[in-house]
């Protein structure tokens, strides 16, 4: 009964041992895809940091004080953010087209600031900085973007000359802007 007692004994303790050492698993490999994915379209977006009402606020077009409309004429542009600037990003070779509004006191084919009396101040908006290029109201000018990179659009400014009739005032105006591609 000695020799059945060690015998249990040792088969008991190698079933401890067994259940108390850590079983190795054999080494494995597991093989899958990861897939990647990017859609680049089409398209632009507009840059500005002021929204109001769901409309973009592209600044102003700041003449500034004018004591005399002689014979010379007035100039202005814009600088940038904030300044009447309009910055287009797009995808490279999308085209868009940006139109510029008559204002709210168009008259006779020209662009017109008014102080709320009865007299208006003339006024153009130009593409490029010798005024040759006129943003003409309503008319879609087509641009293409040749690289990622912000396009800005600056807005030139001139109020003609020979406006010897208008009154001391604050004149201002609000052109409509439109973007699309």
């Amino acid at each position: 009964m000695n020799m059945r007692k060690n015998i249990f004994s040792l088969l008991g303790f190698s079933i401890l041992t067994a259940a108390l050492l850590p079983s190795f698993a054999s080494a494995a490999t597991v093989n899958g895809i990861l897939n990647v994915q990017a859609v680049v379209g089409s398209g632009c977006q507009v840059n500005a940091t002021n929204v109001t009402n769901g409309a973009i606020n592209y600044g102003t077009l700041n003449f500034g004080s004018i004591y005399s409309l002689g014979a010379q004429h007035v100039d202005a542009e814009t600088t940038g953010a904030n300044q009447g600037s309009i910055t287009v990003e797009c995808s490279a070779g999308t085209s868009y087209n940006i139109m510029l509004g008559p204002g709210q006191h168009f008259q006779s084919a020209t662009r017109a600031m008014s102080s709320g009396g009865a007299t208006l101040l003339n006024y153009g908006l130009f593409q490029d900085p010798q005024r040759q290029l006129e943003w003409t109201p309503n008319s879609a000018i087509p641009f293409t973007a040749a690289s990622t990179a912000p396009t800005v659009h600056h807005v030139y400014g001139r109020i003609p000359g020979g406006q010897g009739s208008v009154q001391p005032g604050t004149y201002t105006d609000q052109v409509a802007v439109v973007v699309n591609w």
